[in-house]
């Protein structure tokens, strides 16, 4: 039998094909939703903030914002209260597509979880959340030091 992180890598591999798949209907890579997504339901954060909340690289967050902004999906602006912090906004075109996002990744968190009974599935739920607590704290505090 495979190990606890084996499994999770290879559904986190497969849930990327099939987001890499879907979201490139949409104009997007197999990332983007979480920057689309975030930027959406928090308008005006910035790089950094959005770095922390999804769990990526500065560099990363950079590099995927050019894209998106180049896709017409964000807008970045000045910080009026710190010039050298760039704010991220949604544009009309992330604010329509967001609802398609959210419709794919339900489609999907219904496909793998088809098979599990529903109280099976609530318990399985709140066991990740404790373990992606315990993970969030673990590399938090590297991190701060």
């Amino acid at each position: 039998m495979d190990s606890f992180m084996q499994m999770v890598n290879r559904l986190a591999r497969l849930s990327a094909l099939y987001r890499e798949k879907e979201f490139k209907k949409l104009g997007l890579g197999e990332m983007h939703h979480a920057y689309i997504l975030t930027i959406c339901r928090q308008p005006g954060i910035s790089q950094e903030e959005l770095a922390c909340r999804i769990f990526v690289n500065k560099s990363n967050v950079t590099r995927q914002l050019a894209q998106l902004e180049q896709k017409g999906f964000i807008t970045r602006k000045s910080d009026p209260t710190d010039a050298r912090r760039l704010q991220i906004f949604p544009t009309e075109k992330a604010q329509e597509i967001k609802e398609e996002i959210r419709r794919i990744l339900a489609d999907w968190n219904q496909t793998l979880l088809a098979e599990v009974p529903a109280k099976r599935q609530a318990e399985l739920l709140a066991d990740l959340d404790k373990i992606m607590t315990t993970a969030e704290a673990r590399i938090c505090s590297k991190e701060q030091k």
